[in-house]
């Protein structure tokens, strides 16, 4: 595929540039569509709805030692912008031009101008660490190269011909070495103490919509196929689990946890094209630690709910409802055409208390790009925003309590023609709420958002719209409780 909307270069102190390697990456770029095409995809299986996708670029490399970075728009001549998890100072020695330097390891998204959609990921990723002598019984390595159905072993078709590596077994590690290219989803079906790492990637992109004909044509059209796996399933009761180190390029989801404890992922990239594809997505989990991560996703970028999902085929079936509880997200780039973060929302109707919970989260020193995806302020797009968007949105319905919530020291980037609301927290009543639940919300209570800084709002929406769609408890019990602000 041509990538040649960037240019990068790098040089170390003292050295001469050197020229990095910048792919296409497919990105999604608008609202869900309904009725989907169906002349183009019959093939999907009743798949009713889609979003537009478009081409972007992609660099990564392996940080070792402090290097200046020198990025070219060729044929720009507007400023690029530079959004990155921490704020760096950059040069613009000419138009169209950009230089930084990079102390340590970075994720970045380099922009023409306000167009986030098309922009550069950049990850410079630091050296992964090494696998020799970690204490697992077994052992799964994909060497340099590339990884099909076809021609490895260790990847099968499953019922819906989705290419998969089923890991089943305790103590398993899976190396994905720097220079492999795995076309599968990983299932982590029950198994305990496994770790996928090894600087490698995940790479469905062969299975995105459109991929025969390279991408080239007008409308790309995004839809997730009946049966589709995120890159990284982790369920049926899989504990002590650890993803790191691996750049994630996915058909559907990025990271999906059913049923699962003890899950530790950090140093990934994460990228999704297609309708309902999230970055991470959490459901009836315990113990979840989340560092280090580049998400830019078509939906929402890291999301968790209690027992419930709008995609049936990703649920266990014969597994009692547990808690949502015990999760972290920090130091990371988050990047989103819906929303950012989404807690709660889907529980079990009719139930509250354990284990309808969810409860015992922390965000914190992430970089939030608000939402990348542009709408001209006017008909559906607009209304879809203000009333499905929300930077922070924080739900209860299905008689779900949400509690215990904490955001601090993070830094939002308002992109131009975001039009929905920076804080969306809600108490559905029995008629908003929405996929299977029936019944409405219940609590919300101690949530807390400390040192929350947005940047660059113009004025028409300095306000910063917020939707609070439900009153502090009237004497019933249900309502939001505890709610500070910045």
């Amino acid at each position: 595929m041509k990538a040649d909307d960037f240019t990068v270069e790098l040089r170390e102190l003292g050295g001469d540039w050197r020229k990095a390697q910048v792919e296409r990456l497919i990105v999604g770029a608008g609202l869900p569509q309904k009725p989907f095409p169906p002349d183009l995809f019959a093939e999907f299986d009743g798949i009713e709805s889609g979003v537009r996708m478009e081409r972007a670029s992609l660099c990564e490399f392996f940080w070792e030692r402090p290097v200046e970075v020198r990025v070219t728009a060729p044929g720009f001549q507007g400023n690029l912008g530079l959004s990155a998890r921490r704020d760096i100072p950059v040069e613009r020695p000419s138009p169209g031009c950009i230089t930084f330097m990079l102390n340590g390891p970075e994720m970045a998204l380099v922009r023409q101008g306000d167009d986030y959609v098309r922009g550069l990921s950049l990850l410079a990723r630091p050296a992964p660490m090494r696998t020799e002598g970690a204490s697992f019984s077994h052992t799964i390595r994909f060497g340099s190269g590339r990884h099909t159905a076809d021609n490895s072993a260790l990847i099968r078709r499953d019922a819906f011909g989705a290419p998969a590596v089923e890991i089943t077994d305790d103590d398993t590690i899976v190396v994905i070495e720097k220079g492999a290219s795995v076309e599968a989803a990983f299932d982590i079906r029950g198994a305990k103490h496994v770790e996928i790492c090894g600087g490698g990637r995940i790479d469905l992109t062969r299975r995105l919509p459109h991929f025969e004909s390279g991408f080239t044509d007008e409308a790309l059209w995004g839809a997730f196929r009946n049966g589709a796996l995120p890159a990284v399933y982790i369920h049926a009761g899989a504990e002590d689990v650890t993803v790191r180190d691996i750049t994630m390029l996915c058909d559907f989801r990025g990271v999906c946890t059913r049923n699962a404890s003890r899950v530790l992922l950090r140093d990934l990239g994460i990228f999704t094209a297609t309708t309902n594809a999230d970055g991470v997505n959490l459901v009836a989990t315990e113990d979840v630690t989340a560092e280090s991560l580049l998400i830019r996703s078509q939906d929402d970028c890291f999301c968790a709910y209690n027992n419930c999902d709008s995609i049936p085929w990703l649920w266990d079936e014969g597994f009692s409802p547990r808690p949502m509880r015990c999760v972290t997200l920090r130091d990371s780039l988050i990047a989103s055409n819906c929303r950012a973060f989404v807690f709660g929302g889907h529980g079990i109707s009719g139930t509250r208390g354990e284990p309808n919970v969810l409860d015992g989260f922390e965000v914190s020193n992430c970089r939030v790009l608000g939402n990348v995806r542009p709408c001209d302020g006017s008909g559906e797009g607009l209304e879809h925003q203000k009333y499905w968007g929300g930077i922070f949105r924080i739900l209860s319905q299905s008689d779900e309590l949400v509690r215990d919530l904490r955001f601090h020291d993070i830094v939002v980037e308002w992109v131009p023609g975001y039009f929905g609301p920076a804080y969306h927290v809600c108490v559905r009543s029995k008629d908003q709420v929405s996929y299977q639940e029936k019944t409405g919300g219940w609590k919300i209570e101690a949530l807390t958002f400390e040192r929350i800084e947005f940047r660059n709002v113009p004025p028409p929406e300095r306000h910063v719209p917020d939707i609070f769609a439900a009153p502090p408890d009237d004497g019933t019990g249900i309502g939001i409780h505890q709610l500070s602000l910045p």
